[in-house]
């Protein structure tokens, strides 16, 4: 068989480009450790490989989620700690307040104390977790919840969402508790009411809490509202300020409530309940006293403040004073209750993220050894190989040198 120079030359050279190839594959191969340097390699473990390193990237993932978890977590429950300190505290000055040899000076003393701790309590329900947001406004993470109003009363403006994070494929974890479920839907000690202004209000109205003053009459009304609306100056005669209360179920006055005068400070009684009301009213003006079976425990200490410093040393108001202290106690109870009850929770939330931490830790160890047998190169094999190559790569450039030489001229 005839071999043409040209072919004898392109063999020799292919030989020594086939080798070269090998030996710079190996050589990469030992500079980044990776045995698999593309699919063509090996398909099936590319295939693995890559599915591996997705895996450990979304373990990650769900690692940083646990670490975030557990920060958040831990801080709700050292809030919540506080927050069941200060409870507590406030209700040994109810208890206090509640000696009936203490006058109305002695009161607004412990009212004072108690309303530097209703600043401290609004303080915690404010709290932000490392990222800047109110973990206790649920989906409204950077809107402040709880607000205070121009009559000193603390309002929710959160809402009822409650966040979750991802620990795995399988197990998700609530991150917070919004704080209407947490501090405003709290269960009151009797059926009670709150007080609000119409938010279309054109006058300076101030509204107080408001007091039960006889609980039978107050049971018998409930649950309806009542709606305090301001009529026009010359709705009476003479001219003046004044106002008329209706049941809210069907617009009836209530018996005696029609064109009542309203001077600044009026302290306005009707169906068992007592409130007080400041500020110029317009025409048109309402506020509601509406009923709840519940109470916020930013609301309870803000009813017990003003009680202290407004009812006097009179039989009325003594009486007043004794429902608002009984109810107050019930109704801190029923908050510590409530908080203890999110706390012992936390705990459970706790242990799934340290329980998963756990069980990816060990995944991860073995995902990580498959990918190493898979993806890493045996550098005692691999250094072999490449002697091997070298020689052979030499020996091709030997070979190619010798035959390359070669001619029938230099037979002749």
């Amino acid at each position: 068989m005839r071999i043409a120079t040209l072919q004898q030359f392109n063999t020799g050279l292919n030989g020594i480009l086939d080798n070269q190839g090998g030996v710079n594959k190996t050589q990469q191969q030992i500079s980044t450790g990776r045995r698999v340097l593309t699919p063509a390699d090996d398909p099936i473990a590319a295939t693995k490989i890559l599915q591996l390193q997705q895996e450990l990237a979304l373990n990650d993932q769900y690692t940083r989620n646990m670490t975030a978890a557990d920060n958040r977590l831990k801080l709700e429950e050292a809030t919540l700690k506080s927050v069941t300190a200060n409870l507590e505290r406030v209700k040994e000055l109810t208890v206090q307040a509640g000696g009936g040899s203490l006058t109305i000076t002695d009161r607004q003393a412990i009212a004072a104390e108690i309303f530097q701790l209703q600043e401290g309590l609004a303080d915690l329900l404010n709290t932000k977790d490392a990222g800047g947001e109110y973990i206790f406004a649920g989906f409204k993470g950077s809107q402040m919840p709880f607000v205070k109003a121009d009559n000193g009363r603390y309002e929710y403006q959160g809402d009822e969402g409650q966040r979750y994070l991802a620990l795995s494929n399988s197990t998700t974890v609530a991150t917070g508790d919004n704080g209407k479920a947490l501090f405003v839907d709290v269960p009151a000690a009797k059926n009670t009411f709150t007080t609000q202004l119409n938010p279309l209000n054109k006058g300076t109205l101030q509204v107080n809490p408001g007091f039960v003053t006889d609980e039978e009459k107050y049971s018998e009304f409930y649950p309806d509202d009542l709606i305090i609306t301001f009529n026009a100056e010359s709705a009476v005669d003479p001219k003046g300020a004044n106002f008329t209360v209706r049941r809210a179920s069907d617009n009836r006055i209530v018996e005696g409530m029609a064109n009542v005068a309203y001077s600044e400070g009026t302290a306005i009684t009707a169906a068992g309940v007592m409130l007080s009301l400041n500020g110029k009213a317009e025409p048109g003006d309402q506020v509601l006293a509406r009923s709840t079976p519940k109470q916020s425990v930013t609301d309870t200490i803000f009813r017990l403040n003003a009680g202290l410093n407004t009812l006097g040393d009179n039989p009325i108001d003594s009486e007043t004073l004794d429902i608002l202290i009984e109810d107050t106690l019930v109704n801190l109870t029923n908050a510590q209750a409530s908080v203890s009850e999110i706390r012992s929770n936390l705990g459970a939330r706790l242990n799934v993220v340290e329980n998963t931490r756990s069980l990816a830790a060990d995944v991860k160890v073995v995902n990580q050894e498959v990918l190493s047998k898979l993806a890493d190169v045996d550098y005692a094999e691999a250094v072999s190989r490449l002697a091997q190559q070298t020689f052979m790569l030499e020996a091709a450039q030997q070979s190619y040198v010798k035959i390359s030489q070669l001619s029938l001229f230099n037979q002749i």
